[in-house]
Parts: structure tokens; sequence; C-alpha cells
């Protein structure tokens, strides 16, 4: 499988927003020096502006520190990317929501009939205490599909 920047998404620590890697070189994205979570260049500023500098990353559970943004390190993610999807860490809702085509993207997610319609349902990812990082798709707070993204460690 080829993987280029187009095939390849990232999210903002601070306010959850997706974008692919190479729509968020072109718009500045930076990465924490300190915990390599990434963070949109608007929410960069409110950072600075409102919490004193204090990387959002804690909300993940990592330790409190100074946001350091530094430009996003694309080799090294897609060296990444590519060696988690070689060792088969790439599941259904991920393949899905990064991998897949654009047409088939857009699409809609369809829920169990008993569940309710994809228009109340959320995609994020959350911080569980079994699992560590996992995407979750959720509605009405309740999980609909989730998978494991990241290790506990």
């Amino acid at each position: 499988m080829k993987i280029d920047l187009s095939t390849v998404g990232i999210s903002c620590v601070a306010c959850g927003r997706k974008i692919n890697l190479e729509e968020a070189i072109q718009a500045g994205w930076r990465q924490c020096m300190q915990c390599q979570f990434f963070i949109d260049p608007n929410c960069v500023e409110i950072v600075k502006e409102t919490m004193g500098g204090i990387c959002p990353s804690f909300s993940q559970g990592v330790t409190r520190h100074a946001l350091q943004p530094v430009d996003v390190p694309t080799e090294q993610i897609l060296i990444f990317v590519k060696d988690q999807y070689q060792q088969g860490l790439v599941g259904n809702l991920i393949e899905t929501i990064f991998y897949s085509s654009s047409t088939r993207v857009e699409e809609p997610i369809r829920p169990p009939r008993s569940e309710p319609s994809e228009g109340d349902s959320l995609t994020r990812e959350e911080v569980w205490k079994r699992y560590g990082l996992v995407l979750v798709q959720r509605a009405r707070g309740k999980w609909l599909a989730w998978e494991k993204v990241g290790t506990t460690s």
C-alpha cells in the first residue's frame, strides 16, 4: 500500500478537529515537542493567550508541561503509519476514516438498527483506563464502535 500525505490524518489535541497531513502542513499546524500531540495554529494562539502556554495534552492524561510547538515531522509520521499498517494495527474504523477514498469517507457509517441515526453520532479520540488511546464513535453517550489507537504506556 502506498501511503502519502493525503492518506494520513491527524487531530488537534485542543479542539479535536481532524485534518489530513497534507492540509495540516499547508495550514501551519504544529506538534508539541514534549508530548508529540498535534495542534492547529488557531489553538496555539488560544493556548498562549488563555492557558498561559500550558499544553492542552493534560486532558489526555499527559503530565502538565509548557507547549513547545515545532514543525510537523512528516517523514517520521509516514514511517510510523507505514509500520503500523504493515503490523496490521489499523482496524476497520481507522481504515474507514483515514485510508478510504474520499467518496467512501463521505458515506454515513450505519449503526445497528436499534441505535440512533447517523445525525446523532460523534467520532472522537478518548483515553480509556484499560485500553489507552482509542477512537470512539458515540451516539447519545453510548459507544457504537471503538478501536484502539495507541499503546497504554
